[in-house]
């Protein structure tokens, strides 16, 4: 009778023992049918903007081109270091060096490079002249702009020489800016630089 009764005793615990667990595993698979019937709210990633790639391509041009109009632009720095007592009386306020006139595009056509300066700053009295030089083939536009003063230039180019384009404004001292622009034709396949010189009014 008493083993009868230490049976039936065990017997009841493991049957206690396995509801629990079942319950348990009943739960879980409940939480877990839950979780994924649960629709969650969508994570949307933008990746950081890339930047375009560069479309275009920067031409080449014989060494010798570039290397003769900075030639003209080192030979005038020269020539006014030489004059020392005409030093302040003249200057040389911008220089540009050799650039190419344009840029090749992503589907190969020509793109005009247009060189552009503007100087926001008290334009002193006296003469200010825009010397513009190219080598190759084609021609540009060149304006020049100093307060309410303009003038206007055609650059011709040829592959032979450097060619140049003088411009030559007076100011009296109240213009506060000076602008270069230097507008390359569509077909203008060259290297294009630029000085100023100014000449203090005596």
């Amino acid at each position: 009778m008493g083993n009868d009764h230490r049976h039936a005793k065990t017997v009841w615990i493991i049957l206690t023992a396995v509801a629990v667990v079942a319950a348990a595993v009943a739960l879980t698979v409940a939480l877990t049918t839950r979780d994924t019937a649960t629709p969650r709210p969508s994570v949307t990633t933008t990746a950081a903007t890339k930047r375009s790639p560069n479309t275009a391509a920067t031409p080449k041009f014989p060494a010798s081109y570039a290397r003769a109009i900075d030639h003209y632009l080192d030979d005038t720095l020269t020539a006014l270091d030489q004059q020392k007592e005409d030093q302040g009386n003249t200057q040389v306020p911008v220089q540009t060096r050799a650039t190419p006139s344009y840029r090749i595009g992503a589907d190969g056509t020509h793109e005009p490079a247009i060189l552009r300066n503007v100087e926001d700053v008290q334009i002193p009295a006296g003469k200010h002249q825009l010397t513009a030089y190219c080598i190759g083939e084609g021609s540009a536009d060149v304006d020049f702009t100093v307060g309410g003063a303009s003038k206007h230039g055609l650059l011709q180019c040829s592959p032979d020489e450097v060619n140049q384009s003088n411009l030559i404004i007076d100011t009296d001292g109240t213009a506060s800016e000076r602008t270069v622009t230097i507008t390359p034709s569509e077909h203008c396949e060259s290297m294009i630089g630029y000085q100023i010189l100014y000449y203090r009014q005596q």
